[in-house]
């Protein structure tokens, strides 16, 4: 059966639960925490960014050690159970999302240029012919590295944002955006929109992740109502139960019939961030602090990891202490040597202004 349909069932099934036993569930709003900001999203980014790292991990084992099914279907299982990782940080570029004097400035400097500096040196590092056009084309289309297909992709919903922003953030189309977004990218995980668009276009496709958008923009726009309780015992019931048989099919599909999960997939990143944000609360408060400060810095970690596992492509993972060793530091490397130079730069720019003021 498509993941995509059998995604769908349990999402009806879920409906109809939250529906028989008359369950309200309140959606959280970005600013409905008393510090101004619900620092629960980049808690929520700080996952993705490590299940991204996790994605690839998978695909450098596999690189060297094909034949090795019982770590590669580990892996595998990591990879798959990662597939949230781009859906989350589209919905959560979204829900901060706010046409104002600016705009583009902090989208230029804050994503292009990191991205075309990291691209540009990306291209000498990986290739050993050089074409300028090949480059351009490689750039627009974020095939540099594997990973970088997201910042085209993400440029065009800030570019679609910019454009339509009154109608996706009027409250009266509100809910009719968000039912015709989810038929649209429904239709494109299905393969029905493919021979629609360019086949170089498939890959940073906006139809693939435009729920997640506008469902980003949907929670953005709308606050908690305080007078709304939500029914804890069944709501957990029933993340409870999702959460089992979404690890059955995992195992099932990862173990037994080997299936690379697409990360498009409408009801995973949801049930994800739901349930997660069910129970962040219950985190400890210092790991809570670290993966957050992964998120604030995430896009240090996804512009500068794919050189990592790049060069470390002429180094066998089990050199590192075996299968398991190996997995453990490939992941704390490419995590955290880029942490260490968003640290540092950012020190230094602390630093920087420190003396100016001096001075002053």
């Amino acid at each position: 059966m498509e993941w995509e349909l059998l995604g769908i069932i349990l999402t009806g099934l879920a409906a109809l639960y939250l529906w028989v036993f008359r369950i309200p569930y309140s959606i959280p709003h970005p600013l409905a925490a008393k510090q101004g900001r619900e620092t629960r999203f980049d808690v929520l980014r700080g996952f993705a960014m490590v299940g991204i790292v996790l994605i690839h991990i998978h695909s450098y084992f596999q690189f060297f050690h094909p034949a090795d099914q019982s770590v590669i279907r580990t892996t595998l299982f990591f990879s798959n159970l990662s597939r949230f990782s781009v859906p989350m940080f589209i919905l959560t570029s979204a829900i901060f999302l706010r046409k104002k004097e600016g705009y583009w400035n902090s989208k230029l400097k804050n994503l292009v240029l990191p991205y075309t500096l990291a691209s540009g040196i990306g291209y000498l590092v990986k290739y050993n012919h050089y074409n300028i056009l090949e480059f351009i084309q490689f750039y627009f289309l974020g095939k540099v590295f594997a990973p970088f297909y997201f910042v085209p992709l993400l440029i065009q919903f800030y570019v679609l944002f910019y454009l339509f922003d009154k109608i996706l953030t009027n409250k009266l189309f509100s809910r009719s955006l968000l039912l015709i977004s989810l038929l649209l990218n429904l239709s494109s995980n299905l393969g029905l929109l493919d021979s629609i668009l360019p086949k170089d276009y498939h890959s940073i496709s906006i139809l693939n992740y435009i729920f997640f958008f506008v469902f980003g923009i949907y929670i953005g726009l709308f606050y908690e109502k305080k007078d709304q309780t939500t029914k804890k015992g069944g709501v957990s019931l029933l993340f409870g139960t999702l959460t089992l048989l979404f690890l059955f099919f995992l195992i099932l599909f990862s173990f037994g019939h080997v299936v690379d999960f697409k990360n498009h997939h409408l009801v995973y990143p949801i049930f994800f961030f739901f349930g997660v944000w069910e129970i962040l609360p219950t985190f400890n408060r210092k790991i809570s602090e670290w993966i957050s400060y992964i998120g604030n810095n995430s896009l240090f970690i996804f512009l500068l990891h794919p050189f990592i596992i790049h060069l470390m492509h002429s180094v066998d993972p089990y050199s590192f202490g075996g299968p398991i060793l190996g997995y453990i530091v490939t992941l704390i490397l490419n995590v955290g040597i880029p942490i260490i130079i968003a640290f540092t730069i950012q020190k230094g720019k602390s630093l920087y202004r420190l003396r100016h003021s001096d001075e002053r």
